[in-house]
């Protein structure tokens, strides 16, 4: 599981890699000859006892996909499926936990008093020694480990705040905290997701299968059953739409599901499904919630270490799912 192709300091989420480490992980891919499309994981024969074949994937839709890493995946003919937020192309802002990330954890000075009208309700926080420096944010793993100042604790407070919110609430609280934060609504270096016409490239090259990732990227277990379905619909149609192809590969966005969401995804043309659950994926595995190893920045060397020692996959035991 890959997101963003890109070098980044501050990442709290480990969901970007520098373009020389993917270089490098795709060709420990390509030298094993272990990567295959995804679709080869819906039916029995994808899988192999020595988890020798593995599946490329991407959520989001973000712009660095087609611009860096598709020119790997073509030096290195290795396929890859794209999972798009259908309201996301063509779409010049960033997406909200990225808008979050930069107002919060990248100013090198915040004010000292925040008020956040969003959310349960209105609240303040305060700090009046400072939220914590810029420095010591580099490394941190908000998914792995406590925050470690005050800063990193507001980040994740908001963060929860406003996954659960409504997208044009999201939009909202997130311009609120930059122009609190002193940011611009889009900043240098501002990861963007594809445009209508670089959405169309990744359609039309023949190592990219575009998939659904719901209409907005949304925490489906916080939706009534009515509107994961919408979303789920909307955003595979969405994208089938634009891409004049038909949808049958699906990520769950914040890999948050659960047996009723699983169950309406059952009821679409979506073959294969994705979770984050960071394990490798066998053929007893529901194909409608396959987990994924989320890799992370480094070189090949331990990229392929990761993979056969911690995992047992690359020509260990059982096939895996990136």
């Amino acid at each position: 599981m890959y997101h963003c192709i890109c070098t980044e300091t501050c990442d709290p989420w480990a969901i970007c890699i520098a373009p020389e480490h993917f270089d490098d992980q795709m060709a420990v891919l390509a030298e094993a000859r272990a990567a295959v499309p995804l679709a080869d994981f819906a039916d029995e024969d994808g899988y192999t006892r020595d988890g020798s074949r593995l599946a490329v994937t991407f959520d989001d839709g973000y712009v660095d996909n087609l611009l860096v890493a598709l020119p790997i995946l073509e030096k290195y003919d290795i396929p890859a499926t794209i999972f798009v937020v259908g309201n996301a192309v063509g779409r010049r802002r960033e997406f909200w936990w990225d808008a979050l990330q930069r107002a919060i954890l990248g100013p090198a000075i915040l004010p000292e008093i925040l008020e956040v009208p969003f959310g349960t309700g209105p609240q303040t926080f305060t700090s009046t020694d400072g939220w914590g420096g810029v420095a010591d944010n580099a490394g941190w793993r908000a998914d792995a480990e406590d925050p470690r100042n005050r800063r990193q604790q507001l980040f994740r407070t908001l963060w929860d705040a406003i996954v659960v919110l409504s997208p044009d609430e999201q939009d909202a609280a997130v311009d609120h905290l930059l122009e609190w934060a002193g940011e611009p609504e889009i900043g240098v270096g501002s990861r963007l997701p594809v445009t209508g016409e670089q959405f169309a490239e990744l359609a039309r090259h023949p190592l990219i299968t575009l998939g659904g990732h719901t209409l907005d990227h949304v925490s489906l277990t916080d939706l009534t059953l009515p509107d994961r379905h919408a979303q789920i619909d909307a955003g595979n149609r969405s994208v089938s739409e634009l891409a004049d192809a038909p949808v049958t590969q699906f990520a769950f966005p914040f890999g948050r599901f659960d047996a009723p969401t699983r169950n309406l995804l059952r009821g679409t043309d979506v073959s294969v499904g994705c979770t984050s659950v960071s394990t490798p994926a066998t053929s007893s595995d529901d194909r409608h919630a396959l987990p994924r190893l989320h890799a992370t920045d480094m070189d090949g060397e331990a990229f392929g270490r990761w993979l056969r020692r911690d995992h047992g996959v690359l020509g260990r035991s059982a096939a895996t799912v990136l």
